[in-house]
């Protein structure tokens, strides 16, 4: 019964090796492009008068 466990806990381990690897493998250059290019909005502000009305 000890080999058992003993197996799972490495077989956990593998996988979760695997699956701690692969995600910064897909976030390549090119996602970070398409990424900068869709997080680029422009923005503008009314001008304000400072003169005195009255």
């Amino acid at each position: 019964m000890k080999k058992f466990g003993f197996a799972g806990i490495v077989a956990g381990g593998l996988v979760a090796a695997v699956v701690g690897l692969a995600a910064p493998a897909q976030a390549d250059l090119s996602h970070n492009i398409w990424a900068n290019q869709q997080n680029q909005t422009s923005q503008s502000t009314p001008s304000v008068s400072t003169q005195a009305h009255g």
